[in-house]
């Protein structure tokens, strides 16, 4: 005997609480006319994910409960569904100050609640934070349940997200649910991505699988949320460890198995090729679409377009994530700009098919330093008149945002960030960041898988040295190290969380990381002000790095 299993890896949208029912109902109804047995959605599908504070207001976790009792059970006849929402423990309020909710997978069938599955295990670390909206389930309370699927009853294994990634925690949830009894696992789950999670995932429970002998269900969550990405890459091992579901990265898929109930096994199915620059591209497009459309306030994207490699990878991936005709690049050339870059930007912009438009900040910034000159004298040209230009040049850009209601989308990379190359309320500033979770390292070696097939950004943007062309023949290097030897020593910093000396004992010069720390450590204030990002690395700047701006830590 065999059951058929939908995989409904959907895109819910964190408050649309009765659309997202809606969307539910309307994959278990059409699962149900096509006769499957078992549709599975992400955790949380129902309030969308994170939800963050918004657990804190009564009228949001009611209305949860409510679409799950009235739009989503009734389409459960004749179907069983495994479903992620908030439920309240008890009645009354919801307090501000303790954690009264549960995390849980619903288990509907025929019109009723089977089960209600809480989850053991909550994240308090980077990114999450659920100890302060949920009340963890026991190990006494982990236990499969016994779940009526075409005519029969067999023993599920339920489990949400985290629930899975036990390695820190004293309770093993998956071990247990298989040590009493689970004929097989289902895991909602809404995973963050990060690079490499997927091959994190699929390693982790293919070890479950082999220790065990029961095959798996994993559904994740896919879409953008504020800096989250969620890849979904949903996937589905048999009991012999075989992959027999795979679902599409990146996108929405409603992925249908067969499983066979003699001996746990079904057809194995091919995964694609993996590519770390696919991914990073992939991720970025999507949050970027999701914030842009999702929110509905902005009717385009403007970016100011310099000529270099940065503002022609954020251009790109605007025109991919919400199309070219809603896209405008704006060359805005100083005295400094040379004319190779303005070429450079206007081939870029036709290529990607994107408006162009340029607006000299020439004159504004010789008017401007003509003014200043009143107020402060007659000193030499320095690192303030560069970063007027800048901060001219933004002025023109959120003059478009206003103007014509678009976005403004900043540029600024992870190495510039960590060394705060970057000029405060000039291209710091905007509506989003797009490459501020890539080293300008990482972000040479997509914008050449970009270019894989044909030129796409300009050669000639990818071969010359980086410059923000502020002053006479300037060059990143003039005031950065070289980006092959400032990246790594950035990421041992921020993502490794290593001291100066643990860092110079791993063999880099002393004199490169105290200038690099040096850097780093001066730009935290700036920091603390930067426009949203896209997280695409275990650690982002932005909600999971929790670093004080004032603070004396030397390393």
């Amino acid at each position: 005997m065999a059951i058929s299993i939908v995989i409904a890896q959907i895109n819910p949208t964190v408050g649309a609480i009765k659309k997202n029912a809606q969307i539910v109902a309307d994959v278990i109804r059409k699962a149900r006319e096509m006769e499957f047995d078992l549709v599975v959605f992400p955790e949380m599908v129902i309030t969308g994910y994170p939800t963050n504070d918004l657990l804190f207001e009564d009228s949001f976790v009611a209305e949860n409960e409510r679409v799950v009792d009235e739009v989503v059970l009734p389409e459960t006849k004749g179907i069983t569904v495994i479903l992620g929402c908030v439920r309240r423990e008890g009645s009354g309020p919801v307090p501000p100050d303790e954690p009264t909710l549960r995390n849980c997978a619903a288990v509907l069938a025929d019109g009723k609640w089977i089960a209600q599955v809480n989850k053991a295990l909550l994240p308090n670390y980077d990114v999450f934070d659920e100890k302060r909206y949920f009340i963890p389930a026991s190990a006494d309370e982990i236990a499969p349940v016994e779940i009526p699927i075409a005519g029969r009853t067999y023993k599920v294994g339920v489990e949400v997200c985290e629930d899975l990634w036990d390695e820190h925690y004293d309770t093993k949830v998956t071990k247990l649910l298989c040590e009493r009894g689970a004929e097989f696992i289902v895991n909602i789950s809404a995973s963050p991505f990060y690079v490499g999670k997927s091959q994190e995932r699929e390693k982790l429970v293919r070890r479950i699988v082999e220790a065990y002998k029961v095959p798996f269900i994993y559904c994740n969550m896919v879409g953008g949320q504020d800096e989250l990405v969620f890849d979904g890459r949903s996937f589905a091992l048999g009991s012999d460890s075989k992959i027999i579901a795979s679902a599409a990265a990146f996108e929405q898929e409603i992925y249908v198995i067969e499983l066979d109930t003699e001996k746990w096994i079904g057809e194995p199915v091919d995964t694609p090729p993996y590519s770390r620059e696919h991914e990073i591209l992939q991720a970025h497009i999507l949050n970027l679409r999701d914030y842009f459309f999702k929110q509905g306030i902005f009717k385009g994207i403007a970016v100011g377009l310099s000529g270099g490699i940065d503002s022609a990878y954020t251009a790109y991936v605007a025109a991919q994530a919400i199309g070219p005709d809603k896209v405008m690049c704006v060359a805005m050339p100083s005295k400094f700009t040379s004319r190779e870059s303005l070429d450079d930007a206007e081939q870029c912009a036709k290529n990607i098919g994107a408006e162009y438009k340029v607006v000299s900040i020439k004159d504004m910034f010789e008017s401007g330093v003509a003014s200043f000159a009143g107020a402060f004298g007659d000193t030499p040209f320095g690192l303030a008149e560069e970063n007027d230009q800048s901060r001219f040049r933004m002025v023109i850009l959120m003059k478009i945002s206003q103007k014509f209601g678009y976005m403004v989308c900043t540029t600024g990379n992870k190495s510039e960030i960590s060394t705060g190359y970057f000029t405060m309320f000039g291209d710091g500033s905007g509506g989003k960041n797009v490459p501020g979770d890539l080293y300008k390292t990482e972000l040479y070696q997509v914008v050449r898988y970009i270019n894989r097939e044909r030129e796409i950004i300009p050669r000639s943007i990818v071969d010359k040295p980086p410059t923000a062309e502020l002053r006479e023949n300037q060059k990143d290097t003039d005031s950065l190290p070289p980006y092959p030897e400032l990246d790594p020593v950035i990421k041992l910093v921020v993502e490794s969380h290593l001291s100066k000396a643990q860092i110079v004992e791993r063999g880099y010069d002393k004199a490169l990381v105290d200038k690099v720390y040096d850097l780093y450590k001066k730009s935290e204030f700036k920091r603390g002000q930067l426009p949203l990002s896209i997280k695409i690395s275990k650690k982002a700047y932005g909600v999971g790095r929790r670093i004080p701006i004032t603070n004396l830590w030397h390393g």
